[in-house]
């Protein structure tokens, strides 16, 4: 059977779409053509590979198969044409990251320096957001990249792509003031008698910080960023929830002391996404690629 590279890119297109309208919208033909397309590629292999229903289509059990088969090689092809389309424009590009101000300073910065110096011409802009609202800019084009946190099988990643960057673990810290606490483990309870320090906007989902009618804990101090609770730690505003990796530094200067607790964390994820049915400019991947072989 030959191979007809239309027909496979038009399925590819209806396969990332809900329905046949928007995946005509985004390969600019008619929805008849679309429609013919499709049936054209399922009498070719002699099966049906959407379920079609007033909601919208849905691929068979056939379908997944194929698209499982043939997405790698047409993300391959269409990414070898985004470059050679792309590759004079990096002199003059643009690159739009969404983060956190806490993952800007303790991750992201060293990268984006070395990107900096390979690539000086690019203009870069960076958007500080929450997580909710980074993740549906990058879902609506307006952000090439987002490096943000996440908990295992978030649905509202659903439609992006997702790189695993580091597992993140927290834990309690305080200044010589809180020194007793570093050569033991205490309970929550315990540490509940001093004087806390939280991010406001803590991803994490612990029983630990609610209380008994499963509301949040109000801490002594709430803030806005976990970069401002360790500053206000440092100054011995009381025991703050870090992200250890993010502080380790600190923890073996002896300026600050880990206290450690008998409850567990749930760990949490530092992942960078982009929208899977956008491929990402030439400027974008360079960013990706540096990020990923970041211990080469």
């Amino acid at each position: 059977m030959d191979i007809n590279y239309d027909l496979y890119k038009t399925f590819y297109v209806v396969a990332n779409c809900s329905t046949i309208t928007e995946a005509s919208k985004k390969l600019m033909i008619s929805q008849p053509a679309v429609t013919k397309a499709i049936k054209n590629l399922e009498w070719q292999l002699n099966g049906t590979l959407f379920n079609r229903n007033k909601q919208g289509i849905k691929l068979t059990e056939h379908g997944k198969k194929f698209y499982n088969y043939i997405s790698p090689a047409i993300e391959q092809m269409q990414e070898a044409s985004k470059i050679f389309d792309n590759i004079n424009k990096i002199e003059t590009g643009e690159l739009k990251i969404g983060t956190s101000n806490t993952i800007l300073k303790y991750f992201l910065m060293p990268y984006l320096k070395k990107y900096s110096k390979n690539f000086p011409k690019v203009n870069i802009s960076i958007e500080e957001s929450y997580t909710p609202s980074l993740i549906n800019m990058v879902k609506n084009g307006n952000l090439d990249i987002a490096i943000i946190y996440a908990k295992e099988g978030d649905k509202k990643l659903d439609g992006l792509k997702v790189f695993k960057l580091q597992t993140l673990n927290y834990c309690f810290i305080g200044n010589k003031k809180y020194k007793n606490y570093a050569n033991k483990i205490v309970s929550f309870e315990e540490l509940k008698k001093e004087s806390l320090i939280l991010n406001t906007i803590n991803p994490i989902q612990t029983s630990l910080l609610k209380n008994e009618n499963n509301t949040d804990y109000l801490a002594h101090i709430n803030l806005a960023s976990h970069s401002l609770v360790y500053e206000f730690v440092k100054e011995g505003f009381g025991i703050g929830l870090v992200i250890k990796e993010f502080i380790k530094d600190n923890l073996n200067d002896k300026n600050l002391y880990e206290i450690k607790i008998k409850e567990k964390f749930q760990p949490l994820n530092l992942i960078m996404i982009i929208n899977k049915n956008n491929f990402p400019t030439y400027a974008t991947s360079q960013l990706i690629n540096i990020i990923k072989n970041k211990e080469e």
